[in-house]
């Protein structure tokens, strides 16, 4: 996962973003055809040449640039238009230029923040699309669809869904996705997959609360994912264990430590 990228959330006519083609996973994205329209009650202030932007939205098409694939993806969003920049260049010269900013809201077919191999099931497959269509709208929606897929996960490494109460000698379901985890803990030993499995918890509960989940988080609920997604279906694993220990360890995503 290239964090770099998806750490920017928006782009300017001078500086776009090289997105990746989601059907490929090696072009990158052409984004042509931008059209915008103001957003009412903002015609005077483009009268009076407001220099922080004028409040546009937009819409645009996405051509991938590889010719043996030539996706194309539709965006919309909001836009900043004729944002004053000044700046003075090495020579001592003073340059004035406009700018408009994009802030991306929605890309359909959705980019892939990461890759998705063809051994997924349809099903955590389609939990993870979901993640990646909230990604630049709703980051708790985002963070939750990451969580659904991990219960999901563990459905196909058998994590059982119930135990036998030892009181009654009959089957109970687990009461949180925390036990069930635990659970698997405990039979299989596997430390280290579950350790990931416990941050992406920890960092999806996060989500649930509205307006706490910092972008940064998200990002590493899906770093997280990647090695489990390789062990589960692409018998892989990969070291990204430590990150994942300490949000376990201190029961808090990394930007609340």
């Amino acid at each position: 996962m290239n964090r770099e990228i998806w750490s920017k959330r928006n782009f300017t006519n001078k500086s776009p973003v090289d997105y990746n083609c989601p059907k490929c996973n090696i072009g990158i994205l052409n984004i042509t055809n931008l059209n915008s329209k103001i957003i009412p009650g903002q015609d005077e202030m483009e009268m009076n040449n407001y220099p922080n932007g004028i409040d546009y939205v937009f819409s645009g098409i996405l051509v991938c640039k590889n010719s043996n694939c030539k996706n194309v993806l539709s965006i919309i969003g909001n836009v900043l238009k004729d944002i004053h920049n000044g700046y003075q260049l090495p020579n001592g010269e003073y340059v004035e230029e406009y700018l408009s900013v994009y802030y991306p809201k929605y890309f359909f077919p959705p980019l892939k923040i990461i890759e998705i191999s063809q051994k997924v099931p349809k099903e955590v497959a389609q939990q993870l699309n979901l993640s990646f269509s909230h990604f630049y709208n709703d980051l708790s929606s985002c963070a939750n669809r990451i969580r659904n897929s991990i219960e999901l996960i563990l459905d196909d490494l058998k994590a059982p869904k119930k135990y036998k109460d030892s009181k009654t000698n009959k089957l109970k379901a687990f009461r949180t996705l925390h036990h069930r985890i635990e659970n698997y803990e405990k039979k299989t030993k596997n430390k280290k997959i579950t350790n990931l499995l416990f941050a992406i918890k920890i960092i999806g509960n996060e989500g649930s609360h509205i307006g706490n989940i910092a972008l940064e988080d998200v990002l590493d609920a899906y770093e997280f994912l990647e090695p489990i997604l390789d062990f589960v279906y692409d018998k892989k694993e990969k070291n990204i264990h430590i990150k994942a220990s300490e949000i376990v360890l201190k029961n808090k995503p990394m930007s609340k430590h």
